[in-house]
């Protein structure tokens, strides 16, 4: 039964691949068929070998998962395939949902801890809450697996029930709960609300799914309601998604005629594509939109549809550039794949994909906007030059170059190890009550739709002064990770500021942690600043329409 359920994947892995490689020729008559067919026979043979010939045993679905998704490599870094679980899992999630407990949990190093229930959610329900460890689930150990391997645990299909062994802060022994899976929402829009008077800030942070564009309608209206007059689109690290909803969201900001984005495939095939904006009456107020290195896709399709516009200014890093339209292909037994069909342009022109043919895959996903990357590299994503319609210059090469340009606050490696390590220990004692020079931190479950007041978790000297007696012990109990004195005295103030972040999260949620320090986010303040001028370019455009 498993071999017959792969014929089409391997079917498709002998053509693909054979079309990737250059060794596909088509040739008139029967030499047309013979060299797929002489493929196929060539790849069962070698799989039947190595089952047979090869020093531990093999699975046959497994090695077939690996050499689809090795020949797709071998095309582009955006072609992949997915067995069954991973495919239904990319479809659930593209519908803005999945089924499981609801929690976002991460991996410390003393094991995998609950870090923010969600909204509405089976976890949140359960009382699962910030520091939680996950020591057990349906009875089986789970204290040295690794937060993929709980992930794939917690969730599972609708309605069916999971026990899950915790330890908490307080209590005298593990806590087993049991959890009844549910449909867990995952909206677009994460966070909306002034950041100041009359400005108003919408957090698209969790891709394109199917119901973008209504949550964006719905988040501006609400704001408007509240005296918002101007807004502020954060796209940082949102990956991308759903094509069409890109095109509403584009769509809601730039008047009838105004192109969003071209599509262009391989010649001779009838993917090429202009879209077009169909929007009588478009949001008036001006734009300033965030981008980072995690923007990506849908994310670019909008913002170079805004900036070459001249709709609205982009603040932030270079985004991503992933300019490759994927199509979605079901195949036999539930599997799938993505496989590039086409390329994103820009209303200017501009290629949104940067250059992967050379250098690795590690290369490509990490070395795009690392800011170690040389001269040369840089200056590759900015080689061709473009106009917008008001004809400033923007730079092509690669992804969304920024108007005005603004790093956010560098984490150095050691201060991230400090805050993975002795910070995340030491707010989940404090958040639990356990630091008796400051009582008043414990809390209990999280607080969902908390309103923020002045004065909340201001970490004074006392609570300093108990970090860092905490830290003398922590490093004496764990020299393994390296951690010094030096170390902490030298990031005092920098701690004391991600001991406030963390305490936001245990207690409200990270949605909420974000809109509590909005005034130490560079990006953001500066985005606020930019509201002027985003005015000023939006009206300059709008006449240069009337003329």
């Amino acid at each position: 039964m498993k071999r017959s359920r792969h014929i089409l994947p391997l079917l498709l892995l002998v053509l693909c691949g054979a079309t990737a490689l250059g060794i596909y020729h088509v040739r008139a008559g029967a030499e047309e068929t013979a060299a797929p067919e002489r493929l196929y026979r060539g790849y069962i043979e070698a799989m039947n070998l190595v089952r047979q010939k090869y020093a531990e045993p093999v699975e046959f679905e497994a090695m077939t998962t690996a050499a689809i998704s090795g020949m797709l490599r071998s095309l582009d870094p955006h072609s992949n395939y997915y067995d069954r679980k991973a495919f239904e899992e990319m479809r659930l999630e593209q519908r803005s949902q999945y089924y499981g407990i609801g929690a976002t949990i991460m991996q410390r190093m003393g094991g995998v801890y609950i870090m923010e229930p969600f909204r509405n959610t089976p976890a949140l329900r359960a009382g699962l809450r910030y520091g939680d460890r996950i020591v057990a689930i349906n009875g089986e150990d789970a204290r040295n697996w690794d937060s993929d391997a709980v992930r794939d645990h917690l969730r599972g299909e609708l309605g069916t029930k999971v026990k899950v062994t915790i330890e908490r802060l307080g209590e005298q022994g593990p806590v087993t709960v049991e959890i009844q899976r549910g449909a867990v929402d995952l909206p677009s829009i994460s966070a909306s609300y002034l950041v100041e008077p009359g400005i108003g800030y919408v957090a698209l942070a969790r891709g394109f799914h199917s119901t973008t564009g209504d949550e964006l309608a719905t988040a501006i209206d609400n704001l408007a309601e509240k005296g918002g007059e101007s807004l502020v689109l954060d796209l940082r690290g949102n990956p991308g998604g759903f094509l069409d909803q890109a095109i509403r969201v584009a769509e809601s900001f730039l008047p009838r005629g105004k192109t969003i984005l071209s599509v262009r495939g391989r010649g001779g095939r009838a993917t090429d594509k202009n879209w077009i904006s169909e929007e009588d009456q478009p949001e008036p107020f001006p734009v300033v939109v965030l981008i980072d290195d995690g923007s990506a896709s849908a994310s670019e399709i909008v913002a170079g549809a805004i900036q070459d516009n001249d709709r609205g200014l982009i603040v932030g890093e270079p985004s991503f550039g992933k300019g490759l339209v994927q199509s979605i292909f079901p195949l036999n037994g539930g599997a799938g794949l993505t496989l590039t069909t086409a390329r994103y342009y820009t209303p200017s022109g501009r290629l949104i994909q940067r250059d992967y043919s050379n250098g690795s895959m590690y290369d490509y996903l990490a070395r795009h906007n690392d800011p170690g990357a040389t001269a040369s590299e840089a200056k590759s994503r900015t080689s061709a030059t473009f106009r917008t319609s008001l004809g400033r210059v923007v730079y092509g090469g690669g992804g969304i170059e920024p108007d005005i340009v603004v790093k956010p606050e560098q984490v150095s490696n050691v201060q991230g190890g400090l805050w993975s390590t002795g910070i995340f220990y030491f707010v989940r004692e404090l958040l639990a009550g356990r630091i008796a020079a400051a009582p008043e931190f414990k809390r209990g479950p999280i607080e969902i739709d908390h309103q923020p007041r002045s004065g909340e978790f201001i970490i004074d000297d006392r609570v300093m002064k108990a970090w860092r007696e905490f830290a003398d012990g922590f490093i004496r109990e764990h020299p393994e990770i390296g951690l010094t004195r030096e170390t902490v005295e030298s990031n005092l103030e920098w701690t004391r500021r991600k001991i406030r972040e963390e305490a936001l999260i245990a207690a409200y949620g990270v949605d909420m942690q974000r809109r509590m320090s909005a005034e130490q986010d560079l990006q953001l303040q500066r985005a606020i600043k930019e509201i002027p001028q985003a005015a000023q370019l939006a009206e300059r455009a709008r006449k240069q329409v009337r003329k």
